[in-house]
């Protein structure tokens, strides 16, 4: 059995991170989905870290950049995959911490043996996860960027602008109920 893990923080979910789990989806038997920073805090560690991971830490737990608890997180997640017909015995969904916060870390990943992760890697903060977890033993595989789909596109249209066309089915109706 051939397992994909990733995490995000999805915040919210757009269709950029739903093209990674789709991919997934096509490429192993099941997925977990991590989502990262699921108490929406600051690593208390963030102090030991290099300057240029800290910073990208810090922009991405900022409390302003960290709206949706990990419930609302989940059902994004859950219901736009749902919405698209995927067989949701395939799909989990899970709290992930990183290894800069928790000396525990390592409890909260998928087994090395049967699970590859897989990452759009696009900063620092990304690549130094990925170099950290083939250390640790997991398989890694990278994933290209989706062009033109970010979160920083959603930002920019939310919540006057085209924001619906930026996220998948389910979302916009999620984002309309806790949010608008």
């Amino acid at each position: 059995m051939t397992t994909a893990f990733t995490h995000g923080r999805y915040q919210p979910v757009h269709n950029g991170h739903f093209g990674v789990f789709m991919t997934m989806l096509k490429d192993y038997e099941n997925i977990i989905v991590g989502i990262a920073n699921p108490l929406r805090e600051i690593p208390e560690r963030i102090n030991t870290l290099e300057p240029k991971l800290r910073d990208s830490i810090y922009k991405a737990r900022a409390p302003e950049n960290n709206p949706y608890n990990y419930v609302i997180r989940q059902e994004m997640i859950l219901t736009s995959l749902e919405k698209a017909g995927v067989d949701m015995n395939r799909v989990r969904v899970i709290p992930h911490f990183g290894h800069y916060e928790r000396d525990d870390w390592r409890e909260f990943m998928p087994s090395k043996e049967n699970t590859e992760i897989v990452l759009p890697a696009k900063d620092t903060h990304h690549y130094s996860k990925l170099e950290v977890y083939k250390q640790e033993g997991w398989k890694v595989r990278i994933l290209p960027q989706i062009s033109g789909i970010s979160g920083k596109i959603f930002d920019a249209a939310w919540p006057n602008e085209n924001w619906r066309e930026l996220v998948p089915k389910g979302v916009d109706e999620i984002l309309e109920q806790y949010i608008l």
